[in-house]
């Protein structure tokens, strides 16, 4: 098969979840030897200087095309545009090229730019990935809700979500019935050192209760924390993280294991309705016992094992210009989140048995997840137009 991913974020480096599973995903499908192109914004959020052109590990190429700094990586061509108001020509342009099989265009699309160039390229031919909840043009919390937009998503040939919770999610709100496909990102995890020492939370912000990570941090001067910022840490958070001398900020890393081997207990305590939670499965894998919020499919990412902890979540946001929309913060109590860390922190026994709980859990759930299953999805469906004709007959 022909493969191009339009996707609104960039490629690489992949240090949020959404463009992370994404882009194995990609390297999967080119590993079982079908062509697969990218087209993404070349910068972004989690843009750094050593990154502008050709990402760490890639291989640039010449693709003939101008604003574009073409590479390779892991077997997928990349087309990483230099300007955002050429990404939806892009699409065109390597959808005329490519004549794709699929165009597979990810959920995480302000303004449904890639959705719209895409079903304009390949109207048939498209299939919507189904990530950050609020991102969709539907649902409770959608930062841009559309019924238009909601209608080119059911044009899709079909959808693909990354969790039940998102699943749900897509039936209970839009009638939308995706295929849940857990993506198999997880790769082969080392044994972790006993000698980590610190709690860590990875993407420090309001979204993903930052609030309740620095109540800890006040409350334990005695702990060693560590913050990793990516794409939702505002300057105003990073302030705040800075003022505690008991906080360690070190930069996003393109190998999880960087942070993971640091970190004794990892705090997930989001405040929005997450999609999964990769990290988390992550973490678990390598024996590091993981405090979640009881939200969206965090508890679903958790496969059962201890602890999943009451927040109060978002329930509106507030709109700012040229960004995504500011959560307005529910006051937190911070007690069961102390209570919990005080335990795995001062009792070696407990976090050693859940350590344990964590790594087999997480190693069953890994261990049942097909690589193929998404190359099995797109070659049993049918393009839009053949699935209609045989609706109405």
């Amino acid at each position: 098969m022909r493969i191009l991913l339009a996707q609104n974020m960039i490629h690489l480096p992949s240090h949020g979840g959404a463009n992370k599973s994404n882009r194995i995903l990609m390297e999967h499908l080119a590993a079982r030897g079908h062509e697969v192109h990218v087209v993404a914004p070349l910068s972004g959020a989690m843009r750094t200087t050593d990154q502008e052109t050709t990402p760490r590990g890639a291989h640039p190429i010449d693709t003939g095309w101008p604003d574009e700094a073409g590479y390779e990586h892991g077997g997928v061509t990349v087309h990483a545009v230099t300007r955002p108001s050429l990404l939806a020509r892009r699409v065109a342009d390597v959808a005329g090229r490519l004549s794709p099989d699929w165009t597979l265009v990810p959920s995480d699309d302000p303004g449904l730019i890639m959705l719209g160039a895409a079903l304009r390229a390949t109207p048939d031919r498209v299939v919507y990935l189904v990530h950050t909840l609020q991102q969709l043009p539907f649902g409770p919390g959608a930062f841009y809700p559309s019924a238009a937009g909601l209608r080119m998503v059911r044009r899709a040939a079909g959808a693909v979500a990354v969790s039940r919770a998102a699943r749900a999610h897509c039936l209970r709100h839009a009638a939308l019935d995706a295929k849940l496909i857990y993506p198999p990102i997880y790769g082969t995890a080392p044994a972790k050192t006993t000698t980590a020492t610190h709690v860590t939370m990875i993407n420090p912000c309001g979204y993903k209760g930052l609030p309740i990570f620095l109540a800890l941090a006040d409350a334990r001067p005695d702990v060693r924390f560590l913050a990793v910022p990516t794409w939702g840490t505002t300057d105003a958070d990073q302030a705040e993280l800075s003022r505690r001398p008991n906080i360690t900020i070190v930069p996003p890393a393109d190998d999880i294991d960087d942070i993971l081997s640091r970190t004794r207990v990892l705090l997930m305590p989001s405040l929005w309705d997450e999609t999964f939670g990769y990290a988390c499965v992550e973490a678990m894998l390598r024996g590091v016992p993981v405090l979640a919020s009881d939200v969206g499919g965090l508890a679903e990412a958790k496969l059962g094992v201890p602890y999943l902890l009451p927040v109060k979540p978002v329930e509106r946001y507030e709109s700012a210009a040229h960004a995504r929309p500011v959560p307005v913060l529910p006051e937190q109590d911070p007690a069961p989140w102390l209570a919990a860390l005080r335990r795995l922190l001062d009792d070696p026994i407990h976090h050693q048995d859940l350590a344990t709980r964590s790594r087999q859990a997480a190693a069953r759930f890994v261990a049942g997840l097909p690589e193929g299953a998404l190359e099995a999805y797109l070659t049993e469906l049918a393009p839009a137009r053949a699935r209609m004709k045989g609706t109405a007959s």
